[in-house]
């Protein structure tokens, strides 16, 4: 029964131990990742003995299950809680064994974190200027991703109270407005805490008192409300370090002298030597000489203590590999600048062929379109030479005709022998000829005139109903034909504007093309509104009409559908530019075979009227 007893009460052991130990661990990880997402480097829970501990028994768990980025905070955490602790020499040991780590496993956070660490390191070991490349490399180095990790933040806390501790505000200056400009001020509380603690010495290194009291006031705020332990000393410190600027210096003698208390034995390292600096210059400016040079002695003996043949090995150690790697970073980014180059001026090569081609093309083109253009110019003026061949022919016949009616029945005049009936007929030709003459070189000089815009217009608004009738009167006295003349519109009146003279002219030339072909029937002039912007004027004949295939060239000059009737053949061309001059088109009606129509439209208002209300 007894054994029975043991053996259960060993397997419970056994089987507690276990449970109990991976209990501890995430207890203990819990506790670490409270300190990393708040930037305490120890609090309550969590001494800096135990943070050491604990670091020795999680790494090689969170390396063997790949937790990369949480085995590298843990690591940066130490190196800082071991600089606080004094063990310098085992700081500057795990910054290098991290920063070789990162590099091997090409980790971006990683290495970021490592210079942190490395700039902590330096920082601890009083290397100002090694501190600082090391901060920026941190800041600097791109990170695919780092959200929820300040260490840049606290990469620029550390930068700002270096340069405020050299006596440098424009280098101060930068990095308190960078950190001004990131989310972390406002979210996280460590680094607000110390941006104000930071702040303090700024403002009265600045020489703004005011500001340097409100900034303790909110760091003292921050503290009253959590009381963690890693706030004290840098709290104490920006208190003394106001009393003095007022000149309570009693004040900050035991300020000073609660934070050099407050420090262990064990822990005089860089934060114990500041603020015995500043105890020390204190005594020195109140007139305890004594006693400052006693704290000097000591001083040197802790620096001593940090610069020991141990620990600068291990720091040029450390500063080796640090230029080392910073050195391959160096390589790595003028090949890259040299690649990049060459890819840039290898874009610039293949820009310029293709602006070149492009440009070659372009000017082909324009070469092509010359030739083009020549070749048209070559045939306009063929066109031209033809057209006035053809404009020289026709005149020439057009003029002969009535000249040599002119020149035979001028002769015939002069013979006596006539009767006075002969002689009325012969002067009924002279005169008829005599007009026709006169009429062809009109619509020559019209013609020309309108072609090179010169012909005169006289605008204005005018009744057109009116200017119809006049045309119908002034038609039927002399039209040569049987065919009645007729006039139609729903119209009682019609203001249009336009020149009634141009338009008579118009109306005119149309209405006695119809009457020479059709000898009986109808000719019927209609007028109406298309729209409220145009109206519609047609003249309508049931003569011969025109073939469908000729109505295309009927505007052409010189073109005559019957060669033999009467006419220069320039009506209707005179007839085309007169409309479009004043704004409207004209043409034939395909569709109407009962002889021919011709069509125009007339604007009713002024053309730049209509454009200006659509504007």
């Amino acid at each position: 029964m007894k054994k029975a007893v043991y053996i259960s009460f060993i397997i419970n052991l056994l089987v507690c131990i276990p449970l109990h130990s991976k209990d501890r661990i995430s207890e203990h990880l819990y506790a670490l990742q409270h300190l990393i997402n708040t930037n305490l480097a120890y609090d309550s829970i969590a001494s800096i003995d135990s943070i050491i501990i604990w670091e020795q028994k999680l790494s090689p768990i969170l390396e063997q299950e790949n937790q990369t980025e949480l085995l590298f905070r843990i690591k940066q955490l130490l190196v800082h809680v071991h600089s606080l602790h004094g063990n310098i020499g085992q700081a500057i040991d795990e910054a290098r064994l991290m920063y070789e780590k990162a590099e091997t496993l090409k980790y971006d956070l990683g290495i970021a974190l490592s210079n942190t660490a490395i700039g902590d390191a330096y920082y601890c070991s009083n290397m100002s200027k090694e501190a600082i490349d090391a901060y920026k490399e941190a800041i600097l180095q791109p990170v695919s991703s780092s959200e929820g990790n300040y260490y840049k933040e606290m990469a620029m806390l550390h930068l700002k109270a270096i340069f405020i501790r050299e006596r440098n505000p424009k280098e101060a200056k930068v990095y308190r407005e960078m950190l001004l400009k990131s989310d972390a001020i406002h979210t996280n509380r460590t680094i607000l805490f110390f941006h104000y603690c930071s702040d303090v010495a700024y403002y009265i290194m600045v020489g703004e008192l005011q500001k340097a009291q409100d900034s303790f006031h909110e760091a003292e705020k921050i503290y009253d409300s959590c009381k963690e332990p890693y706030y004290y000393s840098p709290l104490l410190c920006s208190r003394g370090l106001y009393y003095e600027a007022i000149g309570e210096n009693e004040l900050a003698l035991s300020c000073y002298d609660n934070v050099l208390q407050s420090i262990k034995q064990k822990m005089r390292s860089i934060s114990y030597l500041q603020v015995s600096y500043l105890k020390a210059d204190l005594l020195a400016k109140t007139g305890n000489p004594q006693e400052a040079a006693r704290l000097y002695d000591k001083i040197s003996h802790i620096t001593d203590s940090i610069a020991s043949p141990s620990y600068t090995h291990r720091i040029n150690s450390l500063r080796a590999s640090y230029q080392e790697s910073r050195m391959k970073v160096e390589n790595k980014i003028e090949h890259n600048r040299i690649f990049m180059g060459g890819i840039l001026i290898g874009t610039v090569i293949l820009a310029v062929i293709i602006y070149l081609a492009l440009h070659i093309l372009k000017q082909n083109k324009k070469i092509a379109e010359s030739k083009k253009l020549l070749e048209q110019s070559r045939l306009n003026a063929e066109s031209a030479m033809h057209a006035k061949s053809l404009f020289l022919s026709n005149m020439s016949h057009e003029i002969r005709t009535p000249l040599s009616a002119l020149s035979g029945f001028s002769n015939l005049l002069t013979d006596q022998k006539l009767d006075t009936e002969t002689r009325r007929q012969c002067s009924d030709v002279i005169q008829q000829n005599s007009d026709l003459l006169l009429k062809l070189i009109n619509d020559v000089i019209d013609l020309t005139n309108l072609e090179v815009g010169k012909m005169k217009f006289s605008f204005g608004y005018h009744d057109a109903i009116a200017v119809c009738n006049n045309v119908i009167d002034t038609v039927n006295k002399v039209k040569q034909t049987r065919a009645e003349l007729r006039f139609k519109t729903p119209l009682t009146s019609l203001q249009l504007y336009t020149d009634d003279s141009r338009l008579q002219q118009l109306l005119i030339n149309l209405l006695i093309n119809a009457t020479k072909f059709t000898a009986e029937g109808s000719i019927t002039l209609e007028v109406g509104l298309q729209s409220d912007e145009y109206a519609f004027f047609s003249v309508t004949d049931t003569g011969c009409g025109i073939p469908l295939e000729k109505q295309a060239n009927i505007f052409s000059r010189f073109e005559k559908l019957n060669e033999t009737a009467q006419g220069s053949g320039l009506g209707l061309s005179i007839c085309q530019l007169i409309i479009e001059r004043i704004g409207g088109k004209i043409w034939i009606d395909p569709a109407y075979t009962g002889g021919c129509r011709f069509c125009f439209t007339h604007p009713v208002r002024p053309v730049e009227e209509r454009k200006e209300e659509q504007a």
